[in-house]
């Protein structure tokens, strides 16, 4: 069945979109690369390793991955941002290009949400792809009031990935997340009606 990439600027609603899809399509598999990286912060050895060789700041004495203070170590200093996608982005690649294979090869969807489709090339083992997207200043209102980031934080990860313009211009759909909850609702149905017609 087909692999359906899911992509989007930050806080435009990627995540709401999934788990909606999810439950309009049978046989799911979802995958989330910023659920995946979670889980190699916490819980890879191999992993937490070459971060503590990279930035020892990133573990509070009890071993836990301190978020806001990488985040913002990687803003002030990108070629941190730089070593820390080497550690992790190869090994989520791997992960989710695994899940593509084996549900292009049986009667499974794969939801895939990746904030870095585009710019990691993981676009290319996608058959379909969707781009969920809303206007700046929804994006900053979610990040600074609903999310409690400053507002140069929150401009900083947004102009960290590619311009929601450009994810736009080259996706297959547009999910537009910038109305209440219930239109987000009914485009995911229409979508997930329209994919069940097209791969029937």
């Amino acid at each position: 069945m087909p692999v359906l990439g899911i992509t989007g600027g930050p806080a435009c609603g990627k995540s709401s979109f999934a788990r909606l899809l999810a439950g309009f399509l049978p046989n799911v598999v979802s995958f989330s690369a910023d659920e995946e990286v979670r889980r190699l912060t916490d819980s890879d050895s191999e992993v937490k390793d070459a971060i503590g060789r990279l930035l020892p700041e990133a573990y509070t004495p009890e071993g836990e991955y301190d978020r806001v203070r990488v985040r913002r170590y990687v803003f002030e200093h990108p070629e941190l941002r730089e070593g820390l996608n080497a550690i992790l982005h190869p090994k989520v690649r791997g992960k989710w290009s695994r899940l593509a294979e084996s549900c292009q090869n049986n009667e499974n969807w794969l939801l895939a949400e990746i904030p870095l489709l585009y710019e990691t090339g993981a676009s290319s083992l996608c058959d379909r792809i969707a781009t969920v997207g809303c206007t700046t200043e929804t994006q900053l209102h979610r990040l600074t009031v609903l999310r409690g980031l400053s507002l140069t934080v929150a401009d900083q990860i947004r102009r960290s990935q590619w311009s929601l313009e450009e994810k736009i211009s080259r996706a297959d759909h547009l999910i537009w997340n910038d109305s209440p909850f219930t239109c987000l609702t009914h485009q995911t149905a229409l979508f997930a009606a329209w994919l069940q017609i097209h791969f029937a």
